[in-house]
């Protein structure tokens, strides 16, 4: 705080001008705050000239103390706005402004302008009962850096006399931001050129969550349709912020799989270390014991040679084994395949169904819902079989690097053997009597351990290849369980149809049978049409409520479309009681011969309401599937993704799990060479 004030009161002394002393006084009070990052500059209704703002404009231009400034109603002249704005231009801390009442227009909306095409740090303007509106040249140019602005999150415009050129030329430049959520146009003047702009503007910026409309002279049938664009927009952001959620802990998930990794492979490492000091006390033995191991190390050199004929047999045997999983992985991606080609023909039938039987899509939402959750349940089931393959396939290379450390152990051991075999042999060949005896031991107890070490890998070979078999015994009865559950489905999906259309024929034979007694009996009802005009009133009273109700049922199913399948239903009952009541107040209007030739318009206008917004609905809920749909495939990408992911860290940890092992074979010739 006294760094804004003392650079604001040097550079008025560099500008032979006073600072003012409400300024003063304003940051004097903040000297003794201790909230230093939440600080809010407040000189609301004080006047200020020209060149005390631009001397604030250069000061907030490198602030970096106040997250909020407030310059509501202070008179605040084109000059002096053109100074704030500079100044904001280059702020990169202050978060939001208020420029309420200044009476704002021309050259200072040029300036805000210019402000927001060039500041990246606020989030909220207000400049409600300005004039901003007034020229249109000048709102252009505003209109034009709110379209290049990329930070700003709510602007409120309220009182600004904004017309409907205005209002085009901000739906406009609205098409390019890709920010902006919250837009308060209040009391101005958009009218219907304006609110068809707006419109137009929603069907391609998806980011609008919030616009205020109120006292626009809009008709209402745009604003509703404009507060239904813009509830869509609503729930899109609701999607995109729980798919940022997900994506997040799909993150987390992956760090944490690195750390475990990085702490396996410390274990590794210390394993290794291990090793290498049993290794190097093993070494000092095996230097006291050769003289007497001369030709017992010929024969087990053979011996050896016969341990690595039988692992070069089991190597073999585990490719094999290899192969077979990777066969067994490839019937597993057919049968993925298989099951989101059904899945999507399955969503294709339910779409035909949707616009050829729409009276009864309430069945048919949750004949789906049954069907998505069998899927979702075979989707369990087959997630546990790709884990049970997961965890043979660990196994499996659990196998192989025991392997490797055995051809590890038995290279560094032949290797160690043959050069002191060479460089001992013409010392010590008085000693082979005595050795002999422990040569023989020696051979025994080596020839035990082989056959123990092959009688084990047997044991673990034959052991995989029974889960495996295991495996696709459960694949094929999977299998098997989808194609029963596809036939049913179909079968149930035509006798639904057959259903359909039966019941469909007999509600028109009733409604032609209808038509033609009100036929008979409209020559008699005219004679009567001048005494029934109070009830024709009621009547219409009456289909106008049942329109509302309508709307309103629509607006519900709009606000509820997260739980679709049950409120589908809902909705639809709904719509029978309407069909039911119009029903009845034919059948009153047939009894008491009141119908007449506007009577028959103004229901005829009704029921072509009522189709619209049906129409209107079928769409809604159209847009939404295709929606999920695409969404669903971006779950699926970014899953795709992170498979990949693990298997790149599964081979850089293989690759570093061989270079150990490298490291591990180098390590004892080049112990030998210093010996």
């Amino acid at each position: 705080m006294d760094e804004f004030r003392h650079t604001f009161v040097r550079l008025c002394r560099d500008n032979h001008t006073d600072p003012p002393d409400f300024i003063i006084h304003q940051l004097k009070s903040f000297e003794n705050t201790s909230k230093r990052g939440k600080a809010v500059l407040d000189l609301s209704t004080n006047s200020l000239s020209p060149k005390p703002c631009h001397i604030l404009g250069k000061v907030i231009a490198t602030d970096r103390t106040f997250l909020e400034y407030k310059f509501a109603d202070c008179m605040l002249s084109e000059d002096a706005v053109k100074g704030l704005a500079n100044g904001f231009a280059h702020n990169s801390y202050c978060k939001s402004l208020d420029m309420k009442g200044n009476n704002i227009r021309g050259a200072g909306a040029e300036a805000l302008g210019k402000m927001l095409h060039h500041n990246q740090a606020i989030l909220k303007l207000c400049l409600e009962w300005n004039a901003l509106g007034m020229l249109d040249n000048s709102f252009s140019l505003f209109c034009e850096g709110l379209g290049s602005n990329e930070c700003l999150l709510a602007l409120d415009l309220r009182n600004n006399q904004i017309n409907h050129d205005c209002a085009i030329e901000l739906s406009a430049n609205l098409k390019r931001n890709k920010t902006l959520r919250a837009i308060d146009l209040r009391w101005n003047n958009v009218g219907l050129l304006g609110g068809r702009a707006i419109l137009e503007m929603l069907q391609t910026n998806k980011t609008v969550s919030r616009l205020e409309l109120a006292g626009n002279n809009i008709p209402s049938d745009i604003l509703k349709s404009i507060e239904t664009a813009v509830g869509q927009n609503e729930d899109r952001a609701v999607l995109s912020q729980d798919h940022k959620t997900k994506m997040m802990m799909l993150t987390k998930h992956v760090k944490q799989i690195e750390s475990d990794k990085s702490l396996q492979m410390n274990d590794l490492m210390d394993t290794i270390e291990k090793q290498e000091d049993v290794l190097r006390k093993t070494k000092r033995t095996t230097t006291q014991q050769v003289a007497h191991l001369q030709e017992a190390l010929e024969e087990r050199k053979s011996s050896f040679n016969a341990l690595a004929a039988k692992l070069s047999m089991t190597e073999s045997e585990l490719a094999l084994q290899e192969q077979k999983t990777h066969d067994v992985e490839i019937v597993v991606e057919r049968l993925k395949q298989e099951l989101s080609g059904r899945h999507s023909s399955h969503n294709e039938d339910l779409r035909k169904e949707r616009e050829t039987r729409a009276t009864m899509e309430a069945q048919l939402h949750k004949e789906l819902s049954e069907s998505s959750d069998k899927n979702i349940q075979l989707q369990s089931k087959f997630d546990d079989t790709e884990r049970k393959c997961r965890m043979q396939q660990d196994q499996i290379f659990e196998l192989k690097e025991q392997v490797t450390h055995l051809q590890a152990e038995i290279k560094i051991k032949g290797a160690h053997f043959e050069e002191r075999i060479q460089s001992e042999r013409n010392r010590h060949k008085e000693d082979l009597r005595d050795a002999e005896q422990i040569r023989q031991k020696e051979v025994s107890r080596v020839r035990q351990d082989a056959d123990e070490v092959e009688a084990n890998l047997r044991e673990r070979i034959q052991q995989l290849e029974m889960t495996r078999l295991e495996l696709e015994e459960e694949i094929s009865r999977q299998k098997n369980h989808n194609m029963s559950n596809k036939l049913q489905h179909e079968e149930q999906l035509t006798i639904i149809k057959q259903k359909f259309q039966s019941e469909e024929e007999n509600r028109y034979s009733q409604l032609e049978e209808k038509l033609r007694v009100t036929q008979l009996l409209k020559d008699e009802v005219q004679s009567r049409c001048n005494q029934q005009s109070s009830t024709v009133s009621d009547l219409t009273s009456r289909n106008s409520t049942l329109t509302l109700e309508t709307e309103t049922m629509k607006k519900r199913v709009e606000e509820m479309q997260q739980e679709l399948a049950e409120k589908n239903a809902v909705t639809f009952a709904e719509v029978g009681k309407v069909k039911l009541d119009l029903n009845q107040a034919l059948n009153k209007l047939e009894a008491e011969r009141k119908v007449q030739t506007d009577l028959r318009d103004q229901l005829s206008d009704s029921d072509r309401k009522t189709s619209e917004q049906i129409l209107r609905y079928r769409e809604a809920c159209e847009e939404k599937d295709a929606e999920l749909d695409s969404l669903r495939r971006r779950l699926k990408s970014r899953e795709l993704e992170v498979s990949h992911v693990r298997e790149e860290e599964s081979q850089r940890a293989k690759m570093l799990q061989m270079a150990v092992l490298n490291y591990c074979q180098n390590i004892p010739q080049s112990t030998m060479e210093s010996s």
